[in-house]
């Protein structure tokens, strides 16, 4: 499971760099556009929205993995068991959102094929399949985590993070 998803990393980062770039040369030509050509180009702002809103669903999930969001340490490093219940409950605990976005966002994408984008006239859904996209990165992300967290717990190992698991 952690070579799979050592590659879906890989291509996710892949393709949030890419988009995140693409954000940033949309914004740009935006600017010179505006200030410098003085014409206005209408569909600019669709596709940076567009690139950000995809590179942040994406940078979400790979953050999830590498344990990036919310962790907080309360207790000193002492307290390992309490550390490592603390690091599986937070893995559980994602659980509930990660249904969110991928139950309602599909229905999100099924009602964005009627909706139509202002400025390119594209389907809203391409837009919102980032939600499941991600929900589904994640899932498979929180498989490798809870199953880290778990045998930690059980085994009296120190966690490890998915990257020093791998020798990164």
């Amino acid at each position: 499971m952690r070579k799979i998803n050592d590659l879906i990393e890989k291509i996710l980062l892949m393709l949030a760099g890419s988009l995140f770039a693409a954000f940033i040369l949309t914004v740009l030509y935006q600017v010179v556009a505006r200030n410098y050509l003085k014409i206005s180009v209408s569909w600019t702002d669709e596709v940076a929205m567009a690139c950000f809103i995809w590179s942040v669903f994406i940078g979400a999930a790979v953050a999830l993995r590498n344990r990036k969001h919310y962790v907080i340490d309360i207790f000193p490093p002492q307290f390992v068991v309490t550390q490592r219940v603390l690091r599986l409950f937070g893995s559980l605990a994602c659980l509930p959102l990660i249904y969110v976005l991928i139950v309602h966002g599909h229905v999100l994408v099924d009602m964005g094929w009627n909706r139509r984008s202002v400025a390119l006239g594209t389907p809203m859904a391409y837009l919102f399949a980032a939600l499941p996209v991600a929900g589904v990165a994640m899932v498979l992300f929180s498989i490798e985590t809870l199953y880290d967290d778990i045998s930690a717990l059980l085994n009296r190992h120190p966690a490890k993070s998915t990257k020093e698991a791998n020798g990164s």
